[in-house]
């Protein structure tokens, strides 16, 4: 009696779409690696900034997945074209052609030009989750040592972002990496930068002379391949170590191909928001499990839905 009860009750519709909304991990942290410098890049977009000189109000990063090594432009709109140039000047030119580049699912990403320049050039295209920034982290991370780098300089030497963004990307290469403990200068280099604070303290870099200095670096570039290699290893005990925490704290939940599920209402914007309005939406249907906690829906008259969603912005919804 009780539990045919239960099963009643839990199908109530108002019910399960204002349930509260819990933001507790529903899928175990499989990190992101690349096996080799400039093979994997990730993207994003952060703004709008303040206005600057030229109209610039965007800014458009990228990020090296080995390497740790940041790139990234001002621009006054995002398209699809002013993409393809980015990834032409600033990565292709500079470091080869990648074979992946990970971003979200926006048009400027997802559409042309850009996916069919990415398809020519044997570019795969890896779309995170919607609304799930945590599937490319590494980029996510370096937009916020961005901006608060760039907040920190315009709190103490005041004038544009645009002005202070090469000091914070100067800092960023020349810091060194907690997950491998390398600057992103001297993976890409090979040695590290000669830096303001080496002024007037001696050392080989600065009374240069030719032989000597020829020397070294052939040394250095002759260990440049060991020094990633241990790079890499120190790279993957850290991320290991870090997966295995977070994971020991999360509670598996995955759903199944031809269950039914409800959205976030705050992430889809399928209804309007607000306090009064309900927190879930749907029911849709688990279509195609796709790996790492993301699904593909479709709607209950089979029409499929574009992008795909991560389990922790769906609840299983009982009919």
């Amino acid at each position: 009696m009780y539990r045919s009860t239960w099963e009643e009750l839990r199908k109530c519709q108002a019910c399960q779409s204002h349930a509260p909304v819990s933001m507790r991990a529903k899928n175990e942290l499989i990190p992101v690696t690349s096996a080799w410098p400039f093979q994997k890049w990730g993207m994003d977009i952060v703004g709008p900034f303040p206005s600057a000189s030229g109209g610039v109000k965007f800014l458009l990063v990228a990020i090296d997945y080995f390497t740790k090594w940041v790139e990234a432009k001002p621009l006054a709109c995002i398209s699809g074209k002013q993409i393809k140039k980015f990834v032409w000047e600033h990565i292709i030119c500079r470091f080869g052609l990648p074979l992946y580049i990970i971003t979200d699912n926006g048009k400027q990403f997802a559409g042309n030009p850009f996916a069919e320049w990415c398809e020519e050039l044997h570019i795969n295209q890896i779309f995170t989750s919607v609304a799930h920034p945590q599937a490319n982290g590494q980029v996510e991370r370096a937009n916020r040592s961005l901006v608060e780098g760039i907040k920190m300089r315009l709190d103490k030497h005041g004038g544009s972002w645009v002005d202070e963004l090469p000091h914070v990307l100067w800092a960023h290469r020349t810091m060194p990496k907690t997950s491998n403990g390398e600057t992103p200068f001297s993976l890409v280099y090979g040695t590290e930068a000669v830096i303001p604070a080496e002024i007037g303290i001696p050392s080989y870099r600065l009374q240069v002379r030719i032989e000597n200095n020829d020397e070294e670096l052939r040394t250095n570039l002759d260990l440049l391949e060991e020094r990633r290699e241990i790079t890499a290893i120190r790279e993957s005990r850290y991320k290991k170590e870090m997966a295995k925490y977070y994971n020991a704290k999360v509670k598996v939940q995955q759903y199944k191909e031809g269950e039914y599920v409800l959205r976030n209402n705050e992430v889809s914007k399928a209804l309007p928001t607000g306090k009064m309005s309900p927190k879930w939406e749907g029911p849709y249907i688990i279509k195609k499990a796709i790996g790492n906690g993301s699904y593909l829906l479709q709607q209950l008259d089979g029409t499929e839905l574009v992008r795909a969603w991560n389990g922790i912005h769906l609840r299983k919804c009982y009919m």
